[in-house]
């Protein structure tokens, strides 16, 4: 027992002596340029039991993104089981001196339940607002994020902040706590839970989304800009107070302030998030290999998310390598693109320093 302990934990402490006093900064000088750039990828993973990277570069070396998504099928049937595949993760990268990733789920409750079975119940978002008060429901997501965090998880993709509206009830379902008053409220609390539990939350989907599905065609809010700003902003502007780490952007277009997808908009992004409401943290586009960007190749979405303020791509694809070499290739020819890709790779970096995912000396 005590060898299999060492197998996980001595790597893991060496990664992190060798990175100790170390700013955001310093560890990106110390990276080589893949590495750096993989920061910005948030990937899905093969298997369940032992982790393996999937992608590599011409001299053998593998390459692996900064931040791991889990689905379903990378999620063994029990909590021990679940935990060595993160210890497994997080050893492969201490032993080959790349930082340890974020481990992200998307633990909304209800239907969108990837840890069902491997820790406690967790109703719905619209369950929850219905049947709990605001103290219980705070306890609720306390409890998750204190077992989520012994798993070995960082980040949950969660929760939906979005308020409920005619506009977009019949996509989201039981996915949202429900109209605004409900939607800030509880949302509030909710990143307040995890938070102070260790667990980055992500509020999503920024501003909002409309009845048709983004996983299998566009997605196109045909509402006017005071109904956008009352129903979509001014909700996410309260639920912001609460400091979630993290805001995932939708791909919808709003086509009364914007003809471009949010996830590409400067507009969304660099002006009405981060500086007319003050977000500061990461912000991590929705899944780029959905239907309601499908006109676009992948490439192209990802550098323009970059340019617009997206500090992290989310892909549901287990292979990033050609797009983050294609970014690399951009930043050789865009001064202007290379320092904004700069800034995205340390804001990882500091994100995981600040949730002790690396360590500083400091720590």
């Amino acid at each position: 027992m005590k060898k299999n302990i060492l197998k996980f934990i001595l790597p893991i402490f060496i990664f992190h002596a060798a990175y100790a006093d170390f700013s955001a900064e310093e560890i990106l000088g110390r990276l080589s340029e893949i590495d750096r750039i993989s920061q910005i990828f948030l990937v899905n993973v093969e298997g369940s039991e032992n982790f393996h990277p999937v992608e590599f570069l011409e001299d053998g070396s593998p390459v692996v993104p900064g931040g791991i998504i889990l689905f379903s099928y990378n999620i063994a049937d029990s909590p021990d089981k679940l935990k060595k595949y993160i210890d497994s993760i997080n050893c492969f990268y201490a032993e080959n001196f790349r930082p340890l990733p974020f481990i992200a789920v998307d633990q909304e409750g209800g239907e969108v339940c990837r840890l069902r079975g491997i820790v406690s119940s967790l109703p719905s978002e619209k369950n929850v607002c219905k049947n709990y008060s605001p103290y219980e429901a705070e306890k609720l997501y306390a409890a998750q994020a204190s077992q989520m965090k012994a798993l070995g998880i960082s980040m949950n993709l969660a929760p939906v902040a979005e308020a409920e509206t005619d506009s977009n009830r019949i996509f989201l379902g039981t996915r949202t706590f429900g109209a605004a008053p409900e939607a800030v409220v509880y949302s509030m609390l909710c990143i307040k839970a995890y938070e102070e539990n260790g667990i980055a939350s992500v509020a999503k989907h920024f501003p909002g989304n409309a009845n048709s599905d983004p996983h299998t065609g566009a997605v196109e809010i045909d509402l006017s800009a005071a109904e956008v700003f009352r129903n979509f902003i001014f909700p996410f502007a309260m639920i912001l107070r609460s400091e979630p780490s993290c805001v995932l952007v939708s791909h919808a277009k709003i086509n009364s302030l914007d003809e471009n997808p949010v996830c590409t908009s400067s507009f969304w992004i660099k002006e009405m998030l981060q500086k007319q409401l003050g977000f500061s943290g990461l912000v991590i586009s929705d899944d780029i290999f959905m239907g309601a960007l499908s006109g676009s190749a992948p490439e192209f979405i990802a550098a323009q998310a970059i340019k617009c303020g997206v500090d992290v791509i989310m892909l549901s694809e287990k292979k990033f390598l050609p797009i983050a070499q294609s970014l690399l290739h951009l930043a050789e020819t865009d001064r202007e693109f290379a320092v904004r890709l700069y800034e995205a790779e340390k804001k990882v970096l500091e994100f995981k320093l600040k949730k002790g995912i690396i360590k500083s000396g400091a720590e």
